[in-house]
Parts: C-alpha cells; sequence; structure tokens
C-alpha cells in the first residue's frame, strides 16, 4: 500500500472498515446550472456556492472553500501550507477566447538553506518532522493575488464561513476521525497547544464530536481584516518563526517577508482534435500529464482495453522521465523551454516510436536523453466554476498528515514540504529518489506533484472539465485517469471518480486498487470496485512486476459539464467520505 499526504498511514481496511461502521460512505454529488464547487469537506463546498449565489466569482468561492477546508481538514491543509491553481478567465460577453493562468503559490525554502541540510543531519527525520522541514508558507499570498486579479466580493467577506466554523466549533468527520490517532501522532495529546483543540477532554476527539479552534479563528479574523500582510510580517510572523526555530528551524520572518506568489503561463495540449487540455506547470507537474495525453492521443479510444491501459502507463512512464528535468524555473535553466519541446509535435513522435506495445522496462529506457536534443534540461483538491465558465482547479497541502507537527501560538500548523526536495543519496516520503534539479537551495521551491488541470471544447472553447488531485506522487496518475475517464470514455464526473485507478512513477512496481486480498476487502467495505484482474494478468504476461494499493493514497475531484443540458455536475472522490460536491 502506498501512503501518501493524503492517506496518512492507516491500513485501507482499516480505514474503510471506520468508514462502514458509521454508515459515512454516501458520496455526495451535486448538479446545477449555475455554478458548482467540490472538495473534501462537503459543508465548506457549501459555503462556496453560498458565495457564488451572493455573487461573487469562481475566485471568491475557491477562497472561501479553501480557507473552510484549512479548517476542518487541518491535518493536511491551511494557511501554514501552499500549492498551485490553474485559473480560467471566461471571455467577457461571450466573445473571443478564455484566458488562462496558474498561480504558484508552493512553499520555499529559507534563506539559510543548504544542499545537505537532511543527508548529512543524524536526525532521520529532519526534513519531515519540526522545524527544519518547515518551509515559507504560500497560501495566504496565493488567495491574495487571486482574489486582486480575479475576486469581486471583499477580503472580509470570504474569511466568515471558516472564522465562524473555526470559532462556534465543528463535528469531527469521518476523515477527521481518522486522522486522529494517538498511536500514530502521539503529539495530538502530549502537546498543550495540539491538545487544546483535539484533545479537550485528555482523550483525543472522535466521530461526531464538536471540536473548537479559537486560536485560529482569531488568527484568520485578523488577516481578514488586514489583509495577508498581516500573516508574513507582525505578531503573527513573528509567531510563526518563534515556533519553527524552537523545533529546530531556520525560519525567519526576513524570509516570510520575502515570500511572493507567482503568476505563470500554463501549458496546454490539443487532445483528440476535440478538446484543449490546460495545466500547471514548473516546478508543479502538469506538464507530465499533458505530455501523457499527448503520447498517449495516437492510440485507442472510446473502449477501456487491457492494451489502452497498457499503452497509457508506457505513455505517463515517459512522461515521470520528463519529470526529474522540471525544477524551479529560477533555479533551473531552460525548464520552460523544455516544458514547450515535450509537447511538440516532433518530440511526441519520437518517444511513441520508442513506446513498448508488447513489454515494459525498467526506469532507465524512459530517461528523457534518448530523445531530448537541447543542451539543459496531505494535499487537498478542490474545483470551482461559476455561471459565467470561469473555473479554478486547485490543489493545496501541508504535505503529511499534520505537516511538521509544529503549530504555532496562533493555531497555524506548519507545513513539512521541505521533504520534497531532493537531497544527495535520499529517497524523499513520496518514493522519488535525488535529482539534483530538485537539490535545495535558499529561496528555492521544490518539485511538486500537483498538475491541477482545466479542459475546453477545441471548436467552442466552452468549458468542459476541470480536475485533480491530492495524494503526493499520485495526484499525477489520478488527473490523467480522470481526463481519460471522461474525455476518451465519456464517464461522468461520478463515475470518473468511483473508478479503481492504478499508479507507476517510474518504481519497482505498477500499483493498483484492489489488488491483493485486504485491499480488495477495502474496496468491498467502500463500495469500490477492485481493478480487472484481467487487465493485470494481461499486464503481468507483458512483464510488469504488479503490487496492491489501498483505497486511500489519492483523492480526486471532478466538475464536468453536459454539453446538451448545461448542467455541472461535481462529484467527490469516495475515497474521502466526508467531502461532497455543491452547485445550484
Amino acid at each position: 500500500m502506498v501512503l501518501s499526504s493524503s492517506s496518512g498511514r492507516f491500513g485501507a481496511l482499516a480505514f474503510a472498515l471506520l468508514l462502514s461502521s458509521h454508515g459515512a460512505l454516501a458520496n455526495f454529488d451535486a448538479f446545477g446550472k449555475h455554478g458548482a464547487v467540490v472538495c473534501e469537506v462537503k459543508e465548506c463546498a457549501d459555503h462556496g456556492v453560498e458565495i457564488l449565489k451572493a455573487g461573487g466569482t469562481a475566485a471568491d468561492a475557491m477562497i472561501a472553500t479553501a480557507l473552510c477546508v484549512g479548517v476542518i481538514s487541518a491535518y493536511h491543509s491551511g494557511i501554514g501550507g501552499g500549492g498551485f491553481m490553474i485559473v480560467r478567465s471566461a471571455p467577457k460577453y461571450g466573445k473571443g477566447k478564455a484566458t488562462y493562468e496558474t498561480i504558484d503559490f508552493r512553499e520555499m525554502m529559507p534563506g539559510l538553506g543548504n544542499e545537505t541540510m537532511y543527508s548529512n543531519n543524524s536526525d532521520p527525520t529532519a526534513s519531515t518532522v519540526g522545524g527544519l522541514a518547515v518551509g515559507v508558507p504560500g497560501e495566504l499570498r496565493g488567495w491574495q493575488m487571486l482574489h486582486e486579479r480575479h475576486g469581486k466580493l471583499p477580503w472580509e467577506t470570504l474569511f466568515q464561513p471558516a472564522i465562524k466554523t473555526a470559532r462556534d466549533g465543528y463535528q469531527v468527520n469521518v476523515d477527521l476521525a481518522a486522522a486522529l490517532n494517538a498511536s500514530e501522532y502521539p503529539f495530538l495529546l502530549s502537546d498543550p497547544l495540539w491538545a487544546e483543540t483535539y484533545a479537550p477532554h485528555g482523550k483525543l476527539a472522535v466521530l461526531g464530536e464538536t471540536i473548537y479552534r479559537k486560536r485560529y479563528a482569531n488568527t484568520l479574523e485578523t488577516i481578514s481584516k488586514k489583509g495577508a500582510d498581516a500573516f508574513y510580517s507582525g505578531p503573527i510572523a513573528e509567531h510563526t518563526s518563534k515556533a519553527a526555530i524552537a523545533r529546530g528551524g531556520i525560519l525567519t520572518t526576513h524570509d516570510l517577508a520575502k515570500y511572493t506568489a507567482i503568476v505563470r503561463e500554463p501549458r496546454n495540449i490539443t487532445y483528440r482534435d476535440k478538446y484543449r487540455v490546460f495545466s500547471t506547470v514548473a516546478p508543479s507537474s502538469g506538464t507530465v500529464v499533458l505530455s501523457a495525453l499527448k503520447i498517449f492521443e495516437a492510440y485507442a479510444k472510446d473502449v477501456e482495453t487491457n492494451l489502452t491501459t497498457h499503452e497509457l502507463i508506457q505513455s505517463v512512464k515517459f512522461g515521470y522521465g520528463q519529470r526529474t528535468t522540471y525544477g524551479d524555473p529560477a533555479f533551473t535553466p531552460n525548464v520552460t523551454e523544455l516544458e514547450g519541446y515535450y509537447l511538440e509535435d516532433s518530440t511526441v513522435a519520437a518517444i511513441r516510436k520508442e513506446l513498448p506495445l508488447n513489454t515494459t522496462y525498467t526506469p532507465a529506457y524512459y530517461d528523457p536523453s534518448k530523445y531530448t536534443v537541447l543542451a539543459d534540461h496531505g494535499t487537498s483538491h478542490m474545483a470551482v466554476v461559476d455561471s459565467d465558465g470561469n473555473s479554478i482547479s486547485l490543489t493545496t497541502t501541508v504535505n503529511l498528515y499534520w505537516g511538521s507537527e509544529v503549530m504555532t501560538e496562533d493555531g497555524i500548523i506548519l507545513n513539512d514540504e521541505m521533504d520534497d526536495f531532493s537531497s544527495p543519496g535520499s529517497v524523499n516520503s513520496f518514493g522519488f529518489v535525488a535529482s539534483p534539479i530538485n537539490y535545495i537551495e535558499p529561496y528555492k521551491r521544490p518539485q511538486s506533484s500537483i498538475s491541477s488541470s482545466i479542459a475546453e471544447d477545441l471548436e467552442t472553447g466552452e468549458f468542459v472539465m476541470a480536475t485533480g488531485s491530492a495524494g503526493g506522487s499520485l495526484i499525477i496518475t489520478a488527473t490523467l485517469q480522470n481526463l481519460h475517464h471522461h474525455l476518451d470514455l465519456g464517464l461522468t464526473a461520478n463515475q470518473s471518480v468511483w473508478t479503481p485507478r492504478w499508479h507507476d512513477q517510474l518504481g519497482t512496481s505498477t500499483m493498483f486498487e484492489g489488488y491483493g486480498a485486504a485491499n480488495a476487502a477495502a474496496g468491498a467495505a467502500l463500495g469500490m470496485k477492485s481493478f480487472p484482474n484481467a487487465t493485470i494478468d494481461y499486464l503481468v504476461g507483458l512483464g510488469y512486476n504488479v503490487s496492491g494499493e489501498g483505497y486511500t493514497g489519492s483523492t480526486s475531484h471532478v466538475i464536468v459539464k453536459n454539453p446538451t443540458t448545461e448542467v455541472y455536475e461535481a462529484a467527490n472522490d469516495p475515497r474521502k467520505a466526508a467531502g461532497g460536491g455543491s452547485a445550484y
């Protein structure tokens, strides 16, 4: 079983039984003609739709939704983290083309970071637990930039649902209940700041119990009144730095003041002469998804076959090979040019000539140097679309469950995102081996698997689909399969998120949901089907090394628009049972 930032460390069967025993298996989908929101917490999606109904834009709804998710699902998200988003701005008055942009609010290495700070550290958890794991949070600068460029309602208004939720209390949902695990996370009980919220009566809160985050509510209220600057300077910044340094960290108030979000131009491809698909760019991994789709474009569509699965897996293997060249553009020469090069028709054609149709190979085979001629080379996903066709697909995270396990006196849970950097001779928590392009440098942003994507109709320019995923390295393949399910196979949003998935990141094996007795039992408890054994047997016959994967590794969301009825369908991934869609 693969464990990731959105899976925690819980056995698949145990997690499924927890859901089943509390009747929490409903998958809340929603339909509406005016707008839709979907995320891992149903009540947060509802808050987003209320913002839309109040005249807010997709940007306004996204900010309100994400702030709420950061309150309730703090084990994987919140203002102590960061991420990436892709933003679609519909043409005004129905004229012209939609425009797209990526907002990069990824965390960055503090100024005192150095290449060997983890590899030469005697503490094997230095990159994941404690102050040294903390990167400069980017989330609020991301919300600030999104609001300034695309918002309509007052900034303070967007914070009110999250403030109310944190101050007045909320019930522990099934996903939070799974994360409140004393044996895995004893600090939730032993650290007074954590216990104040999650163990208010001397024991960890349980499913259905009401808990409060009053410190965090006060912090959100301050930021709502004073703006994002209140996080990056002044008392909140001082408390953030103090908390990290007290746990062995290097985050300073100067680092916080230095942080800025970045607007980047997303990449796009045409797909099957019917769609145009947009996705995020380096240091995120949207181009990996686009490259895999473009390679796969030449192969079968409409019907899922054993060979189709093999072709799609082989396509993404080449994409993962390319990913080794995607560092922070501010530190990696020619990365932007490389992303474009990998999507050129001539490059894609060269890759297809190398794609094996009757076998598979070791990771070295997919090295991009074979066809490159250039000289250089706990996440949470949510999606929103409004009545004008503006849309946002976004993934944010504090990385592993409970981030760095450091909480500030303002109730902010700090990320452990610096584990996403490469250190010489190491493998990170998501199984990625060290890549020199991703080595630590001061103020550098680490590589990310985030690949939030939006598809539109190639002829009309109308919105077709928004999708993405949480789940560390599994984000890329989950996003790819959602796009394939809808664009190629015509599956609804609901059908797509309920379909069992595979994952291959050029590791030692290809993983399949539901493969193996324990994983199959977990899937049955969730109402999920296992990946077809006949397909797995076919791939084994081609030389694949296969392994099983549970159903808590990745969590994706999908919004699609029915072109005939013009109704939006928002589907929550059943792998996070507390989530849901909301629409009107």
